[in-house]
């Protein structure tokens, strides 16, 4: 072969590896230039799903993505980027304080839904579980939209379920009552009877006397059966007039006792600065008379020395005797006076003093009284909840002083609502008065308890294990299902839903009941007429 053709044979090889190179870089140059339209399209995306988040951040995607339009400089694009992942850290760093910020406020808005009174219990069931689903804190806020969104929903069927707002409708500033139309329309509208019912059970729980608090009885079994407006604003108008009736007895019975306290004492205090005036008088008075007699028995020791005669001394000495004697015998009288009247001035403070101490004793078992019905549910005469908070805050105290099985029970009459739907009132009262009593009788030594509210009872035991505790609650469960109420002619039967929990180290008040009312709301999703106990 000669150097011609070997020349042309490698001449063709470099011409064929030249247009490999060729079609190699035209390759990569497609593969970059649709690399770079997938990186734009990236950062276009990234910015619209960034943007209003950080304007600094969207101003830097803007120019990353003209750069790499203009296929600008590699090292203006690292420069670029490191700027963008600087910003991008520090969202991360804010992005997660967002997330816990939002976690803590979440749940502290279920909390405090929860805290309610008077939430249906489908709700608060539903309410319980979103919480227990957003124990852990969320990857991003996103996640917490649909949670949101729940618990609005939440917070919306508590409102009607308060105020009795039609679906649908949720209440502005224009449909308060100040609205004189709207408030002329529903002035004969129906009445909440929910709210009617909250408001007859913090009656009952009114601490007022006796002649007063039988008038609230009756205003409130009215009150209970009123259907308009118009009546029940009536009853209100009643109550307000009883409450204030029996402040204004307090008052001038407390008013009384003070006049009657700082006359006594002006009495005493006059007395006592008259016997010590009388006493000053008896004592110069006194002091005259000895000074009478030292001198009378001094003429007496002279006479008897300077006598001339025998007869002459004896004379003279009968007469000085005779005056010594008169002067004694006045003394007598005056010390016999001055102690009579000392005598009869002590005898009146005795008696001032008596008598204060007699409208004292008075007051105080009245105000021990008004201070033991403060702590007591007028209507079954167990403890109130006031009295539950005192004693349970005690108790709490003296479990992390030096912890002990304590243990927290709430118990729940099921189907209440519908005795008093059926029945009335009256029976519901009726049922409320034999179930507390009953639970007197069967309750250990020593345990408290009270009337939470409605138709909640509260137990609180000590030195009891969690068999022997539930042996003893299902005793008294089936003892209530066993009480035979009739009401109309109808049998009624009647159960409870209980659930309890032990104290332990790291509870407050809050969290130990939160778990004991759990207890009794699972009692009730099993099935009711149960014990249920959570640790």
């Amino acid at each position: 072969m000669n150097s011609k053709t070997v020349t042309a044979s490698q001449m063709q090889a470099l011409k064929d590896k030249l247009n490999a190179a060729i079609e190699s870089r035209a390759s990569l140059e497609e593969d970059f230039s649709h690399q770079s339209n997938l990186l734009i399209q990236f950062i276009n995306k990234l910015s619209l799903v960034s943007k209003g988040i950080n304007l600094e951040l969207d101003n830097r995607l803007a120019q990353l993505r003209t750069l790499l339009t203009k296929s600008a400089p590699i090292s203006d694009i690292e420069f670029k980027i490191a700027e963008i992942s600087k910003l991008l850290q520090h969202h991360a760093v804010s992005n997660e304080q967002n997330i816990t910020r939002l976690h803590e406020k979440f749940n502290a808005a279920g909390q405090g839904l929860q805290k309610i009174n008077g939430l249906p219990d489908d709700l608060r069931r539903k309410l319980r579980t979103l919480l227990k689903e957003t124990q852990s804190t969320k990857d991003s806020v996103i996640q917490y939209v649909p949670l949101l969104n729940k618990l609005i929903e939440f917070y919306d069927i508590s409102l009607r379920s308060k105020i009795d707002v039609p679906n649908g409708i949720v209440p502005t500033a224009t449909q308060c009552p100040t609205d004189n139309t709207q408030s002329t329309n529903n002035k004969n509208g129906d009445v909440n009877s929910k709210l009617i019912e909250q408001i007859s059970v913090c009656l009952s729980q009114l601490s007022l006397s006796t002649l007063h608090t039988k008038k609230i009885f009756v205003i409130n079994k009215k009150l209970l059966n009123e259907t308009k407006s118009d009546d029940v604003l009536q009853r209100f108008i009643e109550i307000f007039d009883v409450i204030i009736a029996d402040y204004q007895n307090e008052r001038e019975s407390a008013k009384n006792f003070l006049n009657t306290l700082n006359e006594t004492l002006t009495t005493v205090q006059t007395a006592v600065k008259k016997t010590v005036l009388t006493c000053s008088e008896s004592q110069n008075t006194n002091n005259k008379i000895n000074n009478k007699l030292q001198n009378q028995l001094l003429e007496l020791s002279n006479t008897t020395e300077a006598g001339i005669s025998l007869e002459h001394v004896k004379v003279d000495i009968n007469d000085k005797l005779k005056s010594i004697a008169a002067t004694l015998a006045t003394k007598t009288k005056f010390e016999q006076l001055s102690q009579q009247a000392l005598a009869s001035q002590l005898d009146t403070m005795a008696k001032k003093v008596k008598s204060l101490e007699v409208q004292s004793q008075k007051f105080s078992k009245k105000l021990a009284d008004e201070q033991r019905k403060s702590m007591q549910d007028a209507l079954t005469r167990l403890s109130n909840r006031a009295a539950f908070d005192q004693y349970f805050t005690n108790m709490m105290v003296r479990f992390h002083h030096k912890p002990f099985n304590l243990a927290l029970v709430v118990i729940d009459i099921d189907d209440f609502k519908r005795v008093n739907d059926t029945y009335g009132h009256t029976a519901g009262d009726k049922t409320l008065q034999v179930i507390a009593n009953t639970l007197q009788k069967q309750v250990s030594d020593n345990t408290f308890i009270a009337r939470y509210g409605g138709e909640e009872f509260v137990l609180i035991y000590t030195r009891k294990e969690e068999t022997t505790l539930t042996k003893e609650l299902n005793l008294i469960n089936k003892k209530i299902a066993c009480l035979p109420f009739k009401f109309k002619n109808n049998k009624v039967s009647i159960t409870l839903s209980i659930g309890f929990t032990h104290i332990i180290k790291n509870d407050n008040i809050h969290t130990a009941f939160e778990r004991a009312d759990q207890a009794m709301y699972q009692a009730k999703a099993q099935g009711k007429n149960q014990v249920i106990y959570i640790k």
